[in-house]
């Protein structure tokens, strides 16, 4: 059984570099990497300026978000709230955010939604990949206990307590990584249209089933998971949007 818990890389004084921040960062560099070269394919222009909408959106949406989550913390450490760099982002509010954003540019600019939710949709899957290892350093998102196997360890919960429990953030990099080739193959192949959606209902639906196995603190509605809750939600929509596009696009070809 081995502690897979690294919060803290280095220390230089006062100084500390957290895991959660550089894996994030690497995540974002290696998505900025992809989508500059899939543009050179697809001649997107202004590819970056709705790119720097969508991060600032994003990084606020989500901070704002987990700051609301722990908001039993934050309203007696407000200071806090903005220093970022010290980790803490909500993953759906983020995503939320930077969708949102991205539907703005488009509408103010008079572009496509979809030509730039398309070409970003393969590094939305690459920064999921990171933030499931930044969490699997970090100890976010840690699974429930369990007996020793092969997706198992000796991990700490957010109180410090170990236990031989699930690694739910390895299971989210494996399932996302299978996920990856397809969606860059559905982008190269694809409908426009139906690209961000398929990636979309396919990370939400690898959420879904990690969340079946997670034993960390989360809101709930009854017996289930809040964010299992939005999870699912969201497949549901992804699912009923890329159906609705698809026939679109059936009609289309069938009355030109």
């Amino acid at each position: 059984m081995i502690d897979r818990m690294y919060p803290i890389l280095a220390r230089y004084g006062s100084l500390f570099v957290y895991s959660y921040t550089v894996v994030m960062a690497l995540g974002i560099i290696v998505g900025i990497g992809l989508i500059s070269w899939s543009s050179r394919h697809n001649k997107v222009p202004d590819w970056f300026d709705a790119l720097l909408v969508v991060m600032a959106a994003g990084l606020v949406g989500g901070r704002l978000g987990f700051v609301i989550w722990r908001w039993d913390y934050f309203q007696g450490q407000p200071f806090e709230g903005w220093q970022i760099w010290n980790g803490g982002l909500s993953y759906h509010a983020a995503l939320l955010a930077g969708i949102a954003a991205l539907i703005g540019w488009a509408v103010v600019g008079k572009r496509s939604f979809y030509r730039y939710a398309a070409l970003f949709a393969p590094a939305f899957v690459v920064v999921t990949i990171f933030s499931w290892a930044a969490c699997w350093l970090d100890g976010c998102a840690y699974g429930r206990e369990t007996v020793l196997g092969l997706l198992s360890a000796d991990l700490a919960d957010e109180f410090g307590v170990f236990a031989v429990r699930y690694q739910t953030q390895l299971a989210g990099i494996l399932l996302t990584l299978i996920v990856l080739p397809f969606i860059l193959w559905y982008q190269k192949n694809g409908p426009t249209n139906t690209v961000f959606w398929l990636a979309l209902a396919a990370v939400s639906l690898t959420h879904l089933l990690i969340g079946l196995f997670r034993g960390d603190q989360s809101p709930a509605s009854g017996t289930m998971r809040l964010d299992s809750l939005v999870n699912a939600v969201l497949v549901l929509l992804s699912l009923g949007l890329l159906q609705y596009e698809r026939l679109k696009n059936k009609h289309t070809e069938e009355n030109s």
